[in-house]
């Protein structure tokens, strides 16, 4: 968030869409059998092995179904073909939130992007009603028909980042975590980032003591930007800028611009690696270019571990 994501930049998520695409299909393919007992469960599923979905596609889905499932595909193809999609997707099903929140991902302007996840969320309560929201607190994300829900909330606060509404942004985080505390989603990494990017050093200091067990460039560096912010420039957050760095050696390096940042930030990360750098710098830039000093401290750093080496 560094770098403001804006609303109309495509989501790095197809393999991941693919992949529930898949799931959503054994599901539903499961659903449709009578199996008497776990064996035959079994053998149905080991029937399965090397052969594709989409071979039962046309017997085991409905309308709706077949929405999700065109949608699923617009996510993996071109712009122009996915919106033919999309527009086959509504046509069989109009309720499909997941229809509006590829069309918000596409979306150049940040306020029509808004109305389009706001669709998708108002979508996706009625298609839920309003009791699961209290019986499945806490494990939100594992069931399927809450993940457009989950993604229109996420895609609605990157949209009031753009817009400068932080205090928004990190209220719909907060609501995401209490509904999905496991956080299949990440957005934990992007509310302790802002969090320090508000300056609200309070609530992120109790906010982290849940990620305490975390070793990424997220959590390492965004201690020592705390230190640095309470503290100064004292042994302790040196000490934490030193850590951050031999756990993630890229991040100050994309931070400072001796790396130059590519346009998108990557699908998949390591940690330790080059676009965990990359990602961590996309969303904590301006957190760490608000802070007064911060670069000149990371330089100075830079500076003495090259003297090193």
């Amino acid at each position: 968030m560094g770098k403001k994501r804006k609303a109309g930049k495509k989501k790095n998520s197809f393999s991941k869409m693919s992949a529930e695409r898949e799931f959503s299909r054994l599901i539903n393919l499961i659903e449709k059998q009578n199996f008497s007992s776990a064996d035959e469960l079994k053998d149905f599923l080991d029937s399965l092995m090397g052969k594709s979905l989409d071979d039962y596609l046309p017997e085991s889905i409905n309308k709706k179904e077949r929405a999700q499932d065109l949608v699923y595909e617009a996510y993996e193809q071109p712009v122009s073909k996915a919106k033919k999609l999309i527009k086959q997707a509504l046509e069989l099903d109009p309720d499909n939130a997941d229809a509006y929140n590829y069309l918000a991902s596409i979306e150049k302007n940040v306020d029509k992007a808004m109305k389009l996840y706001e669709k998708a969320i108002e979508l996706s309560k009625k298609t839920l009603g309003e009791k699961i929201f209290e019986k499945e607190k806490g494990n939100f994300w594992g069931i399927l028909s809450t993940r457009p829900y989950m993604r229109a909330k996420a895609g609605l606060a990157e949209c009031f980042y753009a817009k400068g509404d932080i205090d928004k942004a990190i209220e719909i985080y907060e609501e995401m975590l209490e509904l999905n505390p496991g956080d299949n989603q990440g957005v934990r990494y992007l509310l302790s980032t802002l969090l320090l990017e508000k300056n609200d050093l309070i609530r992120f200091e109790l906010f982290m003591r849940n990620l305490e067990d975390e070793d990424c460039a997220n959590c390492n560096f965004n201690r020592a930007l705390f230190y640095f912010k309470k503290f100064g420039r004292i042994s302790i957050a040196d000490e934490a800028l030193l850590y951050a760095h031999n756990r993630n050696r890229f991040v100050i390096d994309y931070m400072l611009g001796i790396r130059k940042l590519p346009k998108e930030p990557p699908q998949f990360i390591g940690i330790g690696d080059e676009d965990e750098a990359v990602a961590y710098v996309f969303d904590a830039w301006k957190a760490w270019k608000n802070t007064k000093g911060a670069f000149e401290w990371l330089r100075e750093f830079k500076q003495k571990i090259s003297e090193f080496n």
